[in-house]
């Protein structure tokens, strides 16, 4: 008798997945300019926003936490729906950053809502 061995199938490693395939990039790069946009906007308030209260009259009220939670935020909910979003399928990644940037416009209305807030008190 021949010892013909024929390696099993099941033996073999798997195929990796990738943690980051292609579609997956291209969903965080288009994710990542809207999540840009409100950054954008938040880094022109904490540049803007200071001269403008001084300029009224209003400069011992700058709401500087509010000014660098909008900078903040739109980062820290991009990055942790990027690391949720890790070996997950298409749509459950689309769900994660669609929840973040719905967020992230959530908390930047609020944060003008509580700016306007602040100044009118007094």
């Amino acid at each position: 008798m021949t010892d013909d061995t024929t390696p099993d199938v099941a033996s073999e490693p798997e195929e990796r997945q990738r943690a980051w395939p292609l579609t997956a990039i291209v969903l965080a790069i288009v994710f990542g300019l809207l999540f840009a946009w409100f950054l954008y906007q938040a880094i022109g308030n904490l540049v803007n926003v200071p001269p403008a209260y001084e300029q009224v009259g209003y400069g011992d009220r700058i709401p500087w936490g509010i000014l660098l939670a909008g900078v903040g935020l739109p980062v820290v909910l991009f990055a942790g729906a990027a690391w949720l979003g890790i070996r997950r399928s298409l749509s459950q990644r689309v769900i994660l950053f669609a929840a973040g940037l719905g967020a992230t416009a959530a908390t930047s209305f609020s944060l003008y809502v509580a700016s306007a807030y602040l100044v009118s008190l007094g």
